[in-house]
């Protein structure tokens, strides 16, 4: 992420909850910690911005967040589909006009961009029937519909398609399978046919 911010003159912003979540409490908790301490040195670098959401934002924040856990209702109640921080992020890309958003979570993406085929996977999920709420999914469509989303995944293939991975792993298009295994195990929603297919069209 960088080189990348470096080569294409890329601001990457966070909000102060995925800040919370990625540095302050993985802080505390081993298995987190060198992740902590590289999104750290990425602050002190610069290259990795914090920006706070302002009193408009967090009212809408708070609609984000209604919104999306009652869009979808199971026999037992509404689902909780996402959580403060990626509900913060989806604000504050909208507050500052972001002209993309990089998420890994599934849900979120699908929220946005398939609500009813998120239907059928939490159906699949919760191995019960799930009622959608029309007008709370158009709500995600009218107002995050436009921002690009992106995986983890695919800022691995740009940076094999630019040359930067290569410059930090070495030559050879093993490189690029090994990127995309280590997001794919470190919560990208990105499934071994997936990787192939990335494989595939990134190295012919």
């Amino acid at each position: 992420m960088k080189e990348l911010s470096k080569k294409f003159d890329i601001g990457f912003i966070i909000s102060e909850k995925i800040l919370e979540e990625t540095v302050g409490n993985a802080l505390k908790i081993k298995r987190f910690e060198l992740n902590a301490l590289r999104i750290s040195k990425g602050l002190s670098e610069g290259w990795l911005k914090i920006k706070k959401l302002n009193e408009k934002d967090r009212q809408l924040l708070e609609k984000v967040l209604e919104c999306a856990n009652s869009c979808y209702i199971s026999e037992h109640g509404p689902l909780n589909i996402i959580h403060p921080g990626e509900a913060e992020i989806l604000v504050l890309a909208k507050s500052i006009k972001a002209e993309g958003m990089v998420i890994d979570e599934r849900t979120t993406r699908m929220l946005i961009e398939e609500p009813r085929r998120l239907k059928a996977l939490l159906e699949k999920r919760h191995r019960e029937r799930v009622k959608m709420v029309p007008e709370k999914a158009r709500f995600f469509k009218k107002n995050f519909g436009k921002l690009t989303i992106i995986r983890s995944s695919e800022l691995v293939a740009l940076a094999y398609e630019k040359g930067l991975l290569q410059k930090m792993l070495g030559d050879g298009s093993e490189v690029l399978r090994a990127a995309l295994y280590a997001v794919k195990y470190n919560g990208c929603a990105l499934s071994a046919e997936e990787i192939e297919r990335f494989y595939r069209a990134m190295t012919s």
